[in-house]
């Protein structure tokens, strides 16, 4: 697979997440074959992959899953900012900080289970920047 203008969202010594445009890819470094390709509308605003390579995860106007193989799509998380791994194989997620559904999730990603955390009012009505503590 060509990566020339390609931006890498997350890497392991395995696995290498990245996008092109509208559409995220997950390779096997070792064979350069394709585990994950997904589409999105706009770019995907980040992802995440298990320390262990056991999953990985591209956010933007819906959440992807990747677990060994299987690919999930989450449709009711929208709007994904950022997120981060809370502990083995759970996630927080961020939504949109300045809309009116800015909150903080937990995802399970071996499950799909998802917990509403909190609502985020913290960057509502303020202006963008690039970075947004959580």
């Amino acid at each position: 697979m060509e990566i020339k203008s390609s931006i890498i969202l997350d890497e392991t010594d395995q696995l290498l997440l990245l996008h092109e445009w509208e559409t995220a890819f997950l390779i096997d470094k070792r064979s350069n074959s394709v585990l994950l390709q997904e589409e999105y509308i706009g770019d995907p605003t980040c992802g995440k992959i298990d320390k262990d390579n056991k999953w990985a995860v591209v956010a933007g106007d819906h959440l992807t899953v990747w677990n060994e193989g299987n690919t999930k799509v989450v449709d009711e998380l929208a709007d994904i900012h950022s997120i981060r791994t809370k502990n083995g194989d759970t996630i927080e997620v961020l939504i949109d900080p300045w809309s009116t559904k800015s909150s903080v999730w937990e995802v399970n990603v071996l499950t799909l289970e998802k917990l509403k955390i909190r609502d985020f009012f913290k960057y509502r009505d303020k202006p963008y920047t690039e970075e947004v503590i959580w």
